[in-house]
């Protein structure tokens, strides 16, 4: 076998028989800037979500959740068919499960919750991809990893996925493919490995329609290695065959939806024209750009077609990304092509990889290959001009989507969240029937949303936001404990009782509101709208367990002032009584009736306020590898014990 063609030894396998000392080196060197990618892309998605996520469902939830769902489950009907039920094309079994599984741990249905758990999930599977790129291709790749994985996740270009707790199957589909491309491309065919990765791609068939596509991905790296050594095709016969087999079921599991028919590409020029913009990612509206766009991949496929070595898991596993997201551009080109329209906002976080991939093979092309880029400055020029056109394109496109569409969600979200308080507190349908589609739970099937709404295993998993609240009746409630004088108005839903203490300078006896009793939570925690000083000297709002006797404050984080918030408490264990005291004649605060919150709701709520500690983390994580990194080369380390 000849040499290997490559600049630098770094890449290679450890020689180290010692499993242990191996992982020690490759913790010691990328764990921090793998955890900086986490912590960071987590705050960034945080933010958004706290800025512009909502607790309410959103459009297809009714339908593959609600409605196909819980619904079934709680009335003892949930089957595995019903499981595998197609939603739209897609097959959504593991989004099925994963939020059936939120739901019965958290006792409520909540789409932020749901949000911030596929911000964990999303962070943690780019953080995981880069530390395996990291593993296949050396330390010296890092910053070329680091920086496209931070943009993917902190740019909010596909914002669709974030602040939709249901677009999960599109996280599962980068795991699932991601594994898929690395095991079943990058192992010895019938290895523990391979066969851990056919169980990976049988999976894949069941995140979205396009899940097959991965093994496809792995189809095209054997041809690659056919064209190298014609021979190899008894040892990859195996993988290969398998590999068309999952694209044959993942054909058969795909469903016709006749109403999508429209959406579809009408001819060849609407195909071409929309896969050039697809692969023209992020200059979404220039298809002529797509082969610029492709260069880096085009040229390290070249480089690895002529090259005589053998063993070069890197080089494989960023051609097979680049296979996969070339073929999921495809798919969306017929798909969704009509027009030759532009990709939708929640194919996103998988055009990402265009960039990923790409930065990987500039990457490696200016590590391994370097003495082949004759002549070097025309090389060097054409990756810095790439990058250069990488970043403006996602400035653009992320400037667009946060100043154009992720507004116009959130004003659609805030009609349908006044909508539903309209139905919910009337119980007339008519309150739905003239309203525009999309502020409308279910625009083409108003009678469902009713029925759905009514239905009483439903309404029980309402998140807070539109959950009806326990019923609070003070003993000695009057006009002097009405803060409809200074409390704010009430918006975007229907009037409820308001009380508390407006200011009293004249006064100086302490006022003090105590409510009857108060049915027990079925949730362990409550949510009160509150406005004014509450927490502020002299003014405090109490639970007290009838039972016990036990003293619960009402408590939130900055004063309301002018606003409605929300403040929070953990639910008494039984019956409990509200008591409000005004200890101060100067200070005022009004609150309504509370509503009952689930655990990891309230938990959720809590991490979202707390992105600027993630996003600082993670800054601090990334400096410090950054230090090390730099400080110490290769050769340098200490040895491992």
């Amino acid at each position: 076998m000849n040499p290997p063609d490559i600049a630098s030894q770094e890449g290679v396998a450890d020689p180290s028989p010692c499993r242990r000392v191996r992982f020690v080196s490759f913790l010691r060197d990328h764990f921090g800037w793998m955890l900086s990618i986490f912590l960071i892309g987590l705050g960034a998605k945080l933010f958004l979500i706290l800025k512009c996520g909502t607790p309410l469902p959103f459009w297809d939830q009714w339908y593959g959740e609600a409605e196909f769902l819980y619904a079934p489950y709680f009335e003892g009907r949930l089957s595995l068919p019903l499981l595998l039920r197609a939603h739209n094309e897609h097959r959504i079994l593991f989004t099925r499960i994963y939020d059936l599984i939120l739901l019965l741990l958290n006792g409520q249905w909540d789409n932020q919750l749901q949000m911030v758990a596929n911000a964990f999930f999303h962070s943690a599977i780019l953080a995981g991809f880069g530390g395996l790129l990291a593993r296949l291709i050396g330390k010296a790749i890092w910053p070329f990893i680091w920086l496209p994985l931070v943009l993917a996740l902190v740019l909010p270009f596909a914002w669709e996925n974030t602040l939709w707790g249901f677009q999960s199957q599109f996280y599962f589909l980068l795991l699932f493919s991601l594994l898929t491309i690395w095991l079943l491309g990058l192992s010895k065919p019938l290895s523990a490995k391979w066969w851990l990765g056919v169980m990976v791609a049988v999976g894949s068939l069941f995140t979205t329609a396009s899940g097959f596509l991965a093994s496809d991905a792995v189809v095209a790296l054997i041809l690659l290695d056919l064209l190298k050594h014609r021979k190899n095709w008894r040892r990859n016969f195996p993988t290969l065959a398998f590999c068309l087999a999952i694209t044959t079921a993942g054909f058969m599991l795909k469903k016709d939806v006749p109403i999508h028919h429209v959406l579809q590409a009408h001819s060849v020029g609407d195909f071409i024209i929309s896969l050039g913009n697809n692969l023209a990612w992020p200059w979404i509206v220039l298809p002529v750009y797509a082969p610029c766009n492709l260069f880096p991949l085009i040229l390290l496929g070249w480089i690895y077609l002529k090259s005589n070595e053998d063993q070069m898991p890197g080089e494989r596993l960023v051609l097979g990304i680049g296979f996969w997201v070339s073929a999921q551009a495809a798919a969306a080109a017929y798909g969704r092509g009509a027009g030759g329209s532009l990709p939708y906002w929640r194919y996103m976080d998988s055009s990402s990889f265009i960039m990923i991939a790409n930065c990987a093979a500039i990457g490696l092309l200016l590590i391994r290959y370097r003495v082949r880029l004759r002549p070097a400055r025309l090389w060097y020029s054409g990756f810095l001009l790439w990058a250069i056109s990488c970043l403006a394109g996602l400035g653009l496109l992320s400037n667009h989507a946060w100043q154009i569409d992720i507004p116009e969600s959130k004003l659609v979200q805030q009609m349908q969240l006044k909508t539903t308080r309209a139905f919910l507190a009337t119980d007339d349908p008519g309150v739905l029937l003239n309203k525009p589609g999309v502020y409308i739970l279910m625009p083409a099937n108003v009678t469902n949303e009713v029925a759905l709404l009514r239905n009483p295993h439903i309404r029980s998993l309402l998140p807070a936001c539109v959950r009806a609240p326990l019923k609070v009746v003070f003993q000695n409630d009057g006009p002097e404990h009405s803060s409809s004088n200074c409390a704010p108005a009430i918006k975007n839903q229907p009037s409820e009782p308001v009380w508390g203490f407006c200011p009293a300078p004249n006064s100086t006896s302490a006022r003090r509101l105590e409510s009857l009793p108060v049915q027990k939570s079925a949730l362990p925690f409550l949510e009160f709208p509150v406005a004014g000083e509450l927490g502020g000297p002299g003014l405090s709002l109490d639970l007290v367990e009838l039972p016990t006797g036990r003293k619960i404050s009402v408590t939130q984080d900055t004063s309301a002032g002018g606003r409605w918030i929300s403040a929070y408490a953990r639910a008494p264990k039984g019956e409990f009584k509200i008591v409000a005291r005004d200890e101060n004649p100067a200070g005022w605060f009004a609150f309504r009736q509370p509503r009952e919150l689930g655990r990891l709701s309230y938990w959720a709520i809590q991490i979202l306020r707390a992105w600027k500690y993630f996003l600082a983390a993670g800054v601090v994580c990334f400096l410090l590898s950054a230090v090390w990194l730099a400080a110490y080369r290769p050769g340098t380390h200490p040895k491992a014990d």
